[in-house]
């Protein structure tokens, strides 16, 4: 949908409040929306203290307009009052948008990656869990279900914000290799037929830039909350390259105060017996194996080299061989999966028993080939009724984060067994510590202000680039940016 602004500069909030309610389709802004023209045209204004907006939408032949007003305390400075015009121009946008839906967004006006943040936050400044329930419902016009999503994943996060240590930091490995790419995916991973011959050189890169950041952070006396190996599928490491990578993170890392230590296996035909065995020994603690259905006709549909059986078989093997905590990921919307065969999914995963259980709902990506196709419906029936299964097991959801082009605008949700929640994810996701990210596409973050002030620092994208420039970067791990100390 095209829109224009009038009056203000709010571009990324009409946006966002767009490609939330209507993520099917492309947005982009013009300079001017004629009268009989398809589009969205928002308006703002201010008098008497008060900053107004209208916002005026044509769908085909439906016309509707609305709008909304927020007063402006006398002592809102600057940020203040950009905070307000954004929230009263998203609010005109999505009340005019909702008579054109076919059904009412459960997460309403809502938009952003992490809406258990500003829960937790608002919880920190004194705000009750019944006034924060009644602030999403009036405020955002967010449904109770997703209200009670948000305030329980609020909740862990706190806890974990409570029980971390001064200056702790959390590290990530990247290892952005897969042995084929799905067809919905949009991270930089590199299938290993094309580019299997840049695994050795990548990991020889990668153990140089390890032992400048174990540096930094011994030279530093910083402390080690978690490790976390994703990608990719970092089980396309062979044995002796796996070995040498969690040899290094050994040697060179302090994991006297470390929580976990987690391995993305992901998918069954990279992982082996003595692959398990290599993660035991170095003190693996959790690893993944990821089927995203169980379905296999959708597994095949969508690139995926194995099969539910498969899957089954390497969770057997993981049980036998050592003590980790296992996560299994699921997808929600794949192409030619339907209601009954995500729950049917949902069920035959949760009947295995793993620890954790995430449920993701399909976001179009850019660097995907699925992107703006058509998804059909997502209803947010089936999740609940997903949610209901894992509940009744004694399941718990402990982080939620949502994106952009999502399907049926809902949300991706991380399931836990009492006492078994991922200390990394709950701090990456709510950005409560910093995070120190190794390899291509890492990007660092240093967080400050309880998560309200994000310095990101990013490696090279590609792996090409990151071998080529890893001596500049173990450099720049050498010395914390900007003089602050990491």
């Amino acid at each position: 949908m095209n829109y224009c602004l009038q009056g203000h500069d709010r571009d990324n909030g009409v946006q966002e409040m767009l490609i939330s309610l209507l993520p099917d389709e492309p947005h982009d802004r013009v300079s001017e929306l004629p009268e009989d023209a398809e589009g969205c045209r928002s308006l703002a204004w201010e008098e008497d203290g008060r900053i107004l907006s209208r916002a005026e939408i044509r769908m085909g032949e439906r016309r509707t307009q609305a709008q909304f007003e927020s007063v402006v305390p006398r002592s809102a400075d600057g940020e203040e009052r950009k905070r307000i015009l954004t929230y009263t121009v998203k609010t005109a946008v999505y009340r005019a948008l909702l008579p054109l839906l076919d059904h009412k967004p459960v997460w309403g006006s809502l938009t952003g990656v992490k809406p258990a943040k500003p829960a937790r936050l608002a919880i920190r400044e004194g705000m009750s869990r019944e006034g924060l329930d009644a602030w999403l419902r009036d405020h955002y016009d967010v449904s109770e279900s997703r209200r009670r999503l948000c305030i329980r994943s609020a909740e862990y996060a706190m806890e974990t914000e409570d029980g971390l240590l001064p200056r702790e930091t959390q590290l990530y490995l990247g290892i952005p290799f897969c042995p084929a790419k799905c067809s919905y995916c949009s991270f930089v991973s590199n299938d290993m037929a094309r580019w299997g011959h840049m695994i050795e050189p990548y990991t020889r890169a990668l153990l140089q830039e390890i032992e400048a950041a174990g540096a930094l952070l011994r030279e530093n006396r910083i402390p080690l909350g978690s490790v976390y190996m994703g990608g990719g599928t970092p089980t396309t490491l062979n044995e002796d390259q796996l070995e040498r990578v969690l040899s290094a993170v050994d040697r060179h890392f302090d994991r006297t105060v470390c929580r976990e230590f987690t391995v993305e296996a992901g998918r069954p035909e990279t992982i082996t017996g003595e692959k398990l065995d290599i993660m035991t020994a170095h003190g693996v603690s959790r690893i993944s194996i990821n089927p995203q259905t169980m379905n296999d006709a959708v597994l095949r549909g969508v690139g995926r080299n194995h099969t539910a059986a498969d899957i089954e078989n390497c969770y057997r093997m993981a049980r036998q061989k050592g003590g980790f905590l296992i996560n299994m990921d699921l997808i929600a919307g794949l192409p030619g999966d339907d209601d009954a065969g995500l729950l049917e999914s949902v069920r035959r995963v949760a009947a295995l028993e793993p620890d954790n259980i995430t449920i993701h709902c399909l976001a179009r990506k850019r660097g995907a080939r699925l992107y703006f196709g058509p998804t059909g419906q997502l209803p947010p029936e089936t999740l609940d009724a997903c949610y209901t299964h894992l509940e009744g097991l004694g399941y718990e959801p402990y982080y939620l984060y949502r994106q952009k082009y999502m399907a049926g605008g809902l949300e991706n949700v991380g399931f836990c067994k009492p006492g078994t929640a991922s200390h990394y994810n709950i701090c990456m996701m709510e950005e409560l510590s910093d995070v120190i990210a190794l390899g291509s596409g890492g990007v660092s973050k240093l967080c400050s202000e309880n998560g309200r002030r994000i310095h990101r620092i990013a490696n090279p994208k590609y792996p090409k680039e990151y071998i080529e420039r890893i001596d500049s970067i173990v450099q720049e791990k050498r010395r914390p940016p900007d003089g602050r100390e990491a």
